[in-house]
């Protein structure tokens, strides 16, 4: 009995000091915290539709819906309290559910496409342009039922089409019920994102077409375009390098 005793006081012995070492090597490698999620709100901007159009070559309001759509997302990434989808992320999960069309896009698939992409929030938009006189009318919807939450329209001048764009980000955040957005995160977004000509806007815009249609060539010439006409267009530069790393260096 003795000697079993004693066995098993030395087995004990030997199994402490064996966890011993497995101990120190978890303090001093920790495990990992989680990620944090993100709580903020998820918005997401579809392109825009064209409605009654006089002045312009039917491509170049191909263009604008598009263009303008990706410098609406843009404008809205200033306000921090939402998390904005890129439109590259949106554009690929478009095409890989076959959502994507040049027509309007309906309450149901506005539902589908949220809960893909995890947004609370959807807009969607129609230009309109009767030589140069420029209107955007946008609707946000709730993301979960489909639901129209409001309505905006910014009337304006084609030669003025960046201001307008800037206008309706500031509503959407609005009807959205983001915090306003203080005068220096303001001040320092636009001095960071200055505004462009509309002949910048243009060329930026028929890059963002060429893009989605795969033509990489004309796209950076586009890009490059726009920033000749203004070489503080940083969109068009961010959206040019990562098309082609290095293009629009």
């Amino acid at each position: 009995m003795k000697r079993l005793a004693t066995g098993t006081t030395a087995l004990a012995a030997a199994l402490l000091l064996g966890a011993q070492p497995a101990t120190g090597q978890q303090q001093r490698n920790p495990p990992a915290p989680a990620a944090q999620q993100d709580s903020r709100p998820g918005m997401a901007v579809l392109d825009f539709d064209i409605g009654a159009t006089i002045g312009q070559d039917p491509d170049d309001y191909q263009a604008l819906r598009r263009g303008l759509a990706a410098m609406t997302i843009s404008e809205l990434t200033a306000n921090p309290a939402v998390r904005v989808v890129e439109r590259a992320q949106l554009q690929q999960i478009l095409q890989e559910q076959n959502l994507g069309r040049e027509g309007r896009v309906d309450p149901n698939t506005i539902v589908s496409i949220g809960r893909l992409i995890g947004a609370r929030y959807m807009v969607t938009g129609t230009i309109f342009d009767v030589r140069g006189a420029f209107r955007i009318d946008a609707r946000l919807f709730d993301a979960e039922t489909g639901q129209i939450l409001r309505t905006q329209r910014v009337n304006g001048r084609l030669d003025n089409v960046f201001d307008l764009v800037s206008q309706l980000a500031l509503q959407l955040m609005r009807d959205a019920n983001l915090p306003a957005l203080e005068r220096r995160v303001m001040d320092e977004h636009r001095q960071a994102n200055p505004a462009p000509p509309t002949q910048a806007v243009m060329a930026y815009s028929r890059a963002v077409l060429y893009a989605d249609r795969g033509d990489t060539q004309r796209a950076v010439e586009q890009y490059r375009r726009a920033i000749q006409a203004f070489p503080q267009y940083t969109q068009a530069k961010s959206d040019c390098n990562r098309l082609q790393a290095g293009a629009c260096s």
